[in-house]
């Protein structure tokens, strides 16, 4: 089916704070007549106006700034790396969140980022470069395959993101047209890598598990599979008002949650390995 969305596109910009100091860069956009309004991140803007593409700028070629919606930027946050963690990002590519966790992670620890394209990979390496990141490691590979390498090596993770593939939203993709046999595929998939990430856990370990669509066979149905499935996992409460000035609201599953239009749509959920 498809769904047309006429609303306009929020854009927003994460700065990179591995390479320079948000109100240094925001000053630096300013002065060259791009608007910029706080968000309740002190590293991102979001842009009301930019007389060019905030893609083609010399502060992005430097690794400055990601240009990501607000919504994607919450997954990372939730997961809340520590700077000595293990980490294991399993749908890695374009490198958003990635990224994202190196920054937060303040370039220590260790990231392992998996990203089953070929292409896709060669944009998570060239964004991984461009950011100044430092300790992640890139594997191209399928995540379904490459789990019995670890698994057999007794690789464990303290947290892992899993930003799962999925069926996409009418705001990423105002031409999105999917099936009920595209949802479908997609929900059997994503239901596939959380159980793979769940095995891959450290007791004790951390699991968020997101996708930008809204539909509930991608995301509500899939936490209430996992739970359902194992014993070995419970579900942690996320709190809505942690983010504001986002449209986010507690998903359909206690603890859980979901961001609506006009930000881009996402649902986040975290578990942990017990």
């Amino acid at each position: 089916m498809m769904i047309v969305y006429k609303g306009e596109k929020m854009q927003f910009i994460r700065v990179n704070t591995l390479k320079i100091n948000p109100e240094v860069l925001k000053k630096r956009l300013e002065n060259k007549g791009v608007v910029l309004e706080k968000t309740f991140l002190d590293y991102a803007f979001e842009v009301k106006k930019s007389p060019f593409s905030i893609g083609s700028t010399p502060e992005y070629l430097f690794g400055y700034y990601m240009p990501q919606s607000i919504s994607s930027m919450i997954p990372p946050i939730v997961l809340n790396p520590r700077e000595d963690d293990f980490i294991l990002d399993m749908c890695a590519a374009p490198g958003g969140k990635t990224t994202h966790l190196a920054q937060l992670m303040k370039n220590k620890g260790t990231i392992v980022a998996v990203e089953i394209s070929k292409t896709r990979t060669k944009a998570l390496k060239s964004n991984i470069n461009r950011m100044g990141v430092l300790n992640t490691i890139i594997i191209n590979a399928d995540m379904r395959k490459y789990k019995d390498y670890l698994l057999k090596n007794e690789i464990f993770f303290d947290k892992i993101l899993l930003d799962a593939p999925c069926s996409g939203n009418i705001i990423k993709d105002k031409n999105r047209n999917v099936s009920e046999e595209d949802i479908k595929y997609c929900s059997l998939r994503q239901k596939e890598l959380i159980d793979i990430g769940i095995d891959l856990l450290k007791k004790d370990g951390e699991l968020v598990y997101s996708t930008c669509s809204m539909e509930v066979e991608e995301n509500e149905e899939v936490i209430k599979y996992i739970l359902q499935k194992r014993n070995d996992v419970e579900l942690i409460i996320i709190k809505a008002n942690e983010f504001k000035g986002i449209n986010i609201k507690e998903g359909y599953i206690k603890g859980t949650l979901r961001v609506f239009p006009p930000n881009e749509p996402f649902f986040i959920a975290k578990l942990r390995k017990i």
